[in-house]
């Protein structure tokens, strides 16, 4: 079995003399780094966004369980989208996915958003939804609902899923 980062090394390697290749390996791996080099993991999420319109940003921590277990309040009919902060390791992690799903009672509503392919850095990178969503509104929507959210890659190996609960108000 390969060591864990050889194919990284084995991309930074080859074709060395190929000016336009190498450009964007750079982009694409810019400063290499291990920010956590005794963790195993290749991805670490360390915070997750709900961003509102109005420059308003939460940020939630999606493996503190104490403080995921207050809701988050919306204002029915804001304009919000979700983020994600997260630390990759070791190696390039391809196809990089999140799932987020809400649902209360019978209604429930799950998104799956491609982030994209991201080489190993030493700084947190972010990634947000290009378009706001807007929440819902009306009697029947306003209220309690319960989240889960689910960090993946293409692979379909799981780094994390984290609930969350958001609270819809008039």
């Amino acid at each position: 079995m390969a060591s864990q980062g050889s194919h990284l090394k084995d991309i930074q390697s080859k074709d060395t003399d190929d000016k336009s290749l190498n450009n964007y390996k750079k982009k694409l791996l810019g400063d290499v780094g291990t920010p956590f080099p005794d963790d195993p993991r290749k991805v670490i999420v360390k915070e997750f966004y709900i961003e509102f319109d109005d420059g308003k940003k939460i940020v939630l921590d999606p493996t503190d369980e104490k403080k995921l277990k207050d809701p988050v309040e919306m204002k029915e009919n804001a304009k919000y989208r979700f983020g994600v902060g997260f630390y990759i390791q070791h190696d390039i992690c391809h196809g990089l996915k999140m799932s987020v799903k809400v649902a209360k009672g019978l209604f429930s509503r799950t998104e799956e958003f491609t982030l994209g392919s991201y080489g190993p850095k030493k700084e947190i990178q972010t990634w947000f939804q290009r378009t706001y969503e807007t929440a819902p509104s009306g009697m029947m929507y306003r209220g309690k609902y319960k989240g889960v959210g689910t960090f993946f890659d293409l692979d379909k190996k799981e780094h994390l899923k984290w609930n969350f609960k958001m609270d819809i108000l008039k």
